[in-house]
């Protein structure tokens, strides 16, 4: 014991990293003096690893590019505001969406065909380089009957258009009163050519769904995009660095204080004289374990395979299921229980009280204010 005294004496090892494997030294040294200093250094750590783990995993996630911009001009802006759009029907926001906050909802009444049009404010290059493809979300709800066909028209310039019909699209489709989402190559075979038109200059789309027969039904169309070439999602990474810093920081500073106070109130109760200083060192001191699970994350997330990420789809995910990011997932329940035994060590020695009852401050604490944190929505 002596001669491990000596070696951290000479090497000088801070007590944030000596808390990590010898907590009771470290918070006998602290009884007498109790420091926020540490607290402030782990928070940085905690911070800076967890930007770490985050910037990997953006390494590994390639974003396909789509008009609007969601980083330069807002989420699903054309299928958000139903005052964009014409249309025969009657035309307004609908909650039932598949991407954003609304989709639109056009509603038809004894008519065999149903149209909606929006006209961009800028052109779109749709050319093999730049969006070559766009895709939409449909659900039919208290429709008489089902479409008999739908067609998409992209108008160019000042008079012409394409337009294609989407029977290939639609033709598997079996439940149209479930969204159902459409993705159309642009260029190529099955369009029509109708006066000058462009790909490299799209200015609006029509959208027009016929019906076998006159009928009373409400359409809603959600997540309207054209497509492009896949990019790395780190090329965002900046736009999100200074928020999830912020994330960070509220959510280490919550569960810090609350920790603290809880590990302070049931002390006390329990015969402590200790201050609240005294509890808050202990709790900040005892999440040492969560820059370190920072530091794992980045490696995990250095064998995470290539993910791309097609936004605005009815099924979109950031590759949940692999095995790596179970693991990540599972790993911070062993950091948590690291910290509860750091923790209760520190309870212990500064308060001589016994290992059990100890540990059962340390856990009802840590346990309560984890939960707290996340209701809170860190």
């Amino acid at each position: 014991m002596h001669e491990n005294s000596n070696v951290e004496k000479r090497l000088r090892i801070p007590k944030i990293l000596r808390t990590l494997y010898s907590p009771s030294k470290v918070f006998m040294e602290l009884a007498e003096n109790p420091s926020y200093r540490g607290v402030v250094l782990i928070l940085i750590l905690f911070i800076a690893s967890n930007i770490l783990a985050s910037y990997v995993f953006y390494t590994k996630h390639f974003i396909q590019k789509v008009k609007p911009d969601l980083f330069e001009e807002g989420s699903d802006i054309w299928t958000e505001n139903a005052t964009l759009w014409e249309s025969n029907g009657n035309c307004t926001q609908n909650s039932d969406k598949v991407y954003g906050e609304y989709s639109i909802a056009f509603s038809i009444t004894n008519a065999n065909e149903l149209y909606m049009q929006i006209f961009f404010p800028e052109s779109i290059n749709c050319s093999k380089e730049e969006f070559n493809q766009t895709s939409f979300s449909l659900k039919l709800i208290n429709a008489d009957a089902a479409p008999s066909n739908i067609s998409l028209t992209l108008f160019s310039e000042s008079s012409g258009y394409f337009v294609r019909n989407l029977e290939k699209e639609t033709r598997n489709i079996t439940d149209w009163n479930d969204w159902n989402n459409l993705t159309v190559p642009l260029g190529g075979e099955g369009w029509r050519t109708n006066g000058t038109a462009s790909w490299d200059d799209i200015n609006g789309t029509k959208i027009l769904v016929e019906f076998p027969k006159n009928v009373n039904a409400t359409l809603l169309l959600d997540a309207f995009f054209f497509r492009g070439q896949y990019e790395p999602l780190i090329n965002y990474f900046t736009v999100f660095a200074f928020q999830y810093s912020m994330i960070y920081f509220m959510s280490f500073v919550m569960l810090w204080i609350i920790f603290g106070g809880l590990l302070y109130i049931l002390s006390k109760y329990a015969g402590s004289e200790r201050t609240w200083k005294h509890g808050l060192v202990i709790s900040g001191y005892s999440l040492t374990p969560l820059f370190i699970q920072g530091l794992c994350w980045t490696i995990l997330f250095m064998f995470l395979p290539q993910v791309k990420i097609a936004v605005g789809t009815v099924a979109n995910t950031l590759a949940a299921g692999t095995l790596i990011l179970d693991v990540a997932t599972y790993l911070q329940f062993m950091f948590m229980a690291w910290g509860i035994i750091i923790s209760t060590f520190a309870i212990r020695t500064l308060n001589n009280f016994t290992t059990g009852k100890s540990a059962a401050i340390s856990l009802a604490s840590y346990l309560t204010a984890f939960f707290i944190v996340r209701l809170l929505g860190f």
